[in-house]
């Protein structure tokens, strides 16, 4: 599984690439909004994120017509054709702009999927990932992890290369449990991510490692 910090916060970008477990960054103008980045300061912000190691940056249009989409994208892009991969909502007008990128090469990720039926189209339209937002769909009293299976299990079935990437996900138990639906990628807050590597039992193994080795000396 691909990990993600979801943040445009610099500092917090830094702390998580620095864990070694972070493959990449995700953003959207919410989380843009929060940093106080504003749209002149993205490419300066986009390029220190690549420089701190991140190997994929979501970035997301800011536009809602399918040309003014394409034209965001175009020039997201730009800035590492490589790395930068585009968020575009999963409207009509998203998926036909990222039926027209992803003839250009560009991979797009469809973001703020709800529907079996949008993961299908995703793929159709040659999208790299879906972002589906667990908390939100909760939030609307839906069955976040059996909607995400489903949706899974459909990709799986079409032998579809678009990838389901969790967003809103609130505890590394959710994270493991999305890990076991076969999910691709998950974006988490920083608080969520240093609590990965964490176990009471770990702990103590390396206390009694630590008592071992001192009484070697």
């Amino acid at each position: 599984m691909r990990i993600f910090i979801d943040s445009a916060d610099i500092q917090t970008v830094e702390k998580a690439l620095k864990s070694g477990y972070v493959y990449g960054v995700t953003t959207n103008p919410t989380l843009l909004k929060r940093a106080s980045v504003h749209v002149q300061q993205v490419m300066p912000l986009a390029k220190q994120i690549l420089e701190l190691g991140a190997r994929e940056l979501h970035l997301q249009v800011y536009s809602e017509d399918t040309s003014q989409i394409f034209q965001d994208a175009t020039r997201l892009v730009e800035i590492d054709p490589t790395r930068v991969v585009i968020k575009i909502p999963a409207t009509a007008a998203g998926y036909a702009a990222s039926a027209q990128l992803a003839v250009q090469g560009v991979r797009v990720t469809l973001t703020a999927v709800y529907t079996v039926a949008q993961a299908i189209l995703a793929q159709s339209v040659g999208a790299r990932y879906i972002a589906v937002y667990l908390g939100r769909m909760r939030d609307d009293g839906l069955d976040a992890l059996a909607l995400v299976g489903k949706m899974q299990c459909t990709l799986n079935a079409q032998r579809a290369s678009v990838e389901i990437l969790a967003a809103s996900v609130h505890s590394p138990a959710e994270e493991e449990a999305v890990a076991e639906l076969q999910v691709a990628a998950v974006t988490l807050p920083l608080a969520v991510l240093q609590q990965l590597p964490e176990s009471p039992r770990t702990m103590a193994a390396v206390a009694a490692f630590t008592d071992a080795a001192k009484s070697l000396q």
